[in-house]
């Protein structure tokens, strides 16, 4: 367990931005580090390091580096030789460069030199040095947070000669080690809180939920270490080190007459696989157990030293002293009973992905599929960051309901009335039947208790039909679902806005992110019988608000998957599946603030491109029509190269409840168009005005009746919001360039399938 580190200093330092890269780096290295406030460290200046009975100090440079030393696997140094120089050299460029000017001049400081070196630099790059965050860009995104603070630069400039330095800054400000650093400080004497309230101080970041406590491992521990662990900066942090490394085979090799064993090792952790090196002449224990393993798809349990690779395509390998074979693959023969991989399911090549969807439970173990879950896993990690930084809640919509009111015949039905037994024959529903027909010259004699009874019916009914509750609609012959589990027909929920809505409208900002169903018999490759949807609400909000928090939002996910998905992204966009471009496809969302115009003005340029520039449309492009993928795609590739926002469609093909504009004949709606996809986020201002609301449910072909309860909100306290709706699917389609929606989801369900 690593040892508490304390940094000593004077008050003055203790809050500087020089104490802050050390912060920083003990934060992002899960170094335990408290301040402790001194006059000063005697023979070591104004700030040190204590470690134990001894202290260190000089520069912050100096204690950087002690910091690095003391977490080897964070990093922090680079891991060749070569990018350790880089780091110490971008340290001191840090210091002659923007300390030194600022201190002597402040927010006067001309430091416009420094930043265009920092800009070149940053063209095609992430981090100063390799693909993490080291030393470099903490001692340099310190200085450039303290110049912010004395008005030197403005981080939030859009100017296009600084884009790539704000670009990264903000990359790294955001995050968690940066935020965690810029906590109150915590005394050496003093209990740690458990947490804090107090919002991040970076400028223009919102912490507004407060800064959590950090993961700290207590219990739990693997026994074995991340492949990508191993991997990362060169394999530096584990060289001459013995390891347990667990994982699947990607590909066994034999060599020198069956006496080495060669194994490309895969946990799933990161794309690339570690090269594990079985000798028999080195008494690698377990060696024939694993050489009769299978091949591709056995699983392993290695235990070695991670030395330099003698070959040519990885930095280090693993020379395996004890090998344990976890399990065999039994493809030998038809019936699964002989170890061999002659019918593996998932060969090394020559899988197309129709056939990997065949073989969902399995297709995890290629890499494309591996890499999708990873950016899969990114978003939605990045959703919940964003919008609880932002203060939203989320809320847990239901995935059950029986309102009638979301999409009719696209919804799947949910019944008990077919019984447990799937295979029991002669299944009869109940249905509603015509009432009995009195027997002809009958009279029939009433009591004056039937009468009553009767009287106090005939009341009840007229009490239904003025109530604001629906009444069953029974009609001759259809299923009667009086007897079904919930009493009335249920459903699949397409969509949790109606609901989220409810707590919009008490909670201010919420959001729901969960699992939606759509019975459309669709078979393209932008659908999905069962997807996810992420749908904000904010109250006291109008159209515009919306607008900037989903450009906000897709932003964040794009910066998000280009720092923290780098490998994964650069892998899909040198597959065949993938796209080329793909990068440098998603730096221009980030650079560029999306274009905005009217479903009006959207019109007008694509007639005239039909008109005047030949453009061939399968669809005539006239006002009123909803805008197929065609138009949406030529709009936002072709014309205008970036993702475009739409507002402001006519009423009859948006949905009731989007609030109508002055004109009568739009709506406050807004979709947000990107290359590849077409629509991605479609979203309104919700119509709070109930009178209207009620006009507009009637025009729709809705009973207002049967959304009472949403109506209760425009009754008892309405505010303005508005709120939008993102496919998850279609997001992580945007982000790896893949073609088919089946491909980013772990068991995609469609019409005809819904195997596993």
């Amino acid at each position: 367990m690593v040892q508490p580190v304390v940094l000593l200093g004077t008050e003055d330092e203790l809050s500087s931005y020089r104490a802050l890269k050390v912060k920083v780096a003990a934060a992002y290295a899960s170094l335990p580090l408290t301040t402790r406030t001194v006059e000063d460290v005697p023979g070591l200046g104004r700030m040190a390091l204590q470690l134990g009975e001894s202290c260190l100090g000089n520069s912050a440079s100096t204690l950087l580096r002690v910091v690095a030393s003391l977490a080897p696997a964070a990093g922090l140094q680079a891991s060749s030789h070569i990018g350790t120089a880089q780091v110490n050299s971008w340290m001191q460029f840090a210091v002659t460069d923007l300390e030194v000017p600022l201190a002597a001049l402040g927010a006067k400081a001309n430091i416009a030199p420094a930043l265009q070196i920092l800009q070149r630099h940053l063209q095609h790059a992430t981090f100063l040095v390799g693909n993490a965050l080291t030393n470099a860009d903490i001692a340099l995104t310190c200085v450039l947070h303290h110049a912010a603070s004395v008005q030197a630069w403005d981080p939030s400039s859009t100017d296009e000669s600084t884009s790539n330095v704000v670009r990264w800054y903000n990359t790294i400000v955001h995050q968690d080690c940066f935020t965690t650093a810029l906590q109150p400080p915590k005394s050496s004497s003093s209990p740690s809180p458990t947490a804090t309230t107090t919002a991040a101080m970076v400028e223009g970041e919102q912490r507004l939920h407060g800064v959590a406590p950090p993961v700290v491992t207590k219990l739990y521990k693997r026994h074995r270490v991340r492949i990508k662990e191993v991997l990362a900066q060169g394999g530096a942090n584990y060289l001459n080190q013995t390891i347990t490394v667990g994982g699947w085979a990607k590909t066994t090799r034999n060599a020198n007459k069956k006496a080495i064993l060669f194994v490309e090792l895969n946990d799933g952790s990161t794309g690339h696989g570690l090269q594990c090196v079985l000798n028999v002449e080195s008494t690698t224990t377990g060696f024939e157990e694993c050489q009769n393993s299978g091949g591709t798809g056995a699983s392993f349990s290695f235990t070695g030293k991670c030395v330099e690779s003698q070959g040519d395509e990885q930095a280090v390998e693993l020379q395996v002293e004890t090998a344990t074979l976890l399990g065999a693959v039994m493809g030998g023969n038809v019936e699964g009973t002989a170890v061999g991989g002659a019918y593996y399911p998932i060969p090394k090549k020559n899988l197309t992905l129709e056939q990997l969807r065949s073989q969902a439970h399995l297709r995890a173990r290629t890499r494309l599929h591996a890499a999708a879950m990873r950016v899969r896993h990114a978003m939605a990690y990045a959703t919940h960051k964003f919008f609880h930084d932002h203060g939203f809640l989320y809320i847990h919509t239901p995935i059950l309901t029986c309102a009638d009111c979301e999409g009719a015949g696209e919804q799947f039905g949910v019944t008990t009335l077919l019984g447990a037994d799937h295979l029991k024959p002669d299944v009869s529903l109940a249905t509603h039947q015509p009432p009995e027909a009195p027997v002809e010259g009958e009279v029939k004699k009433m009591s004056n208790k039937e009468k009553k009874r009767l009287a106090k019916k005939e009341q009840a009914n007229k009490q239904k039909e003025e109530s604001n509750k629906p009444t069953e609609e029974k009609v001759i012959g259809a299923v009667d679902y009086g007897s079904d589990f919930f009493g009335k027909r249920a459903n699949l929920t397409v969509s949790g806005q109606l609901n989220v809505e409810t707590h919009a409208c008490a909670l201010s900002d919420v959001y729901t992110f969960g699992p939606t169903f759509r019975a459309e018999n669709s078979h393209t490759a932008r659908h999905l019988s069962e997807f996810w949807m992420i749908e904000p609400e904010i109250a006291f909000a109008n159209l515009t608000d919306d607008i900037n928090l989903a450009e906000d939002y897709l932003k964040y996910c794009v910066e998000y998957a280009l720092a923290m998905c780098s490998d994964d992204l650069e892998f899909f966009e040198g597959t065949p599946f993938g796209e080329v471009g793909l990068r440098d496809r998603l730096r221009n969302v980030l650079d560029n603030p999306f274009k905005r115009l009217t479903y009006t003005e959207a019109i007008v340029v694509l007639q005239k491109a039909v008109e005047e520039d030949g453009v061939v449309f399968e669809e005539k492009p006239v006002w009123g029509i909803d805008l197929p993928s065609e138009h949406e795609r030529y709009l936002c590739e072709k014309v205008y190269k970036m993702p475009v926002v739409l507002t402001d469609y006519p009423k009859e093909i948006k949905a009731f409840y989007m609030k109508l504009n002055p004109d009568g004949k739009t709506v406050a709606a807004a979709d947000i168009l990107v290359p590849k996809i077409g629509e991605i986020i479609g979203g309104s201002q919700r119509e709070h005005d109930l009178e209207t609301l009620k006009q507009r449910c009637i025009e729709s072909g809705l009973d207002p009746k049967a959304i009472w309860w949403y109506l209760d909100l425009r009754k008892y306290g309405t505010v303005p919001h508005a709120g939008f709706g993102l496919g998850f699917e279609r997001l992580i389609l945007f982000i790896t360039g893949l073609d088919n929606i089946r491909d980013v989801i772990p068991f995609p369900r469609w019409a005809g399938n819904a195997e596993f």
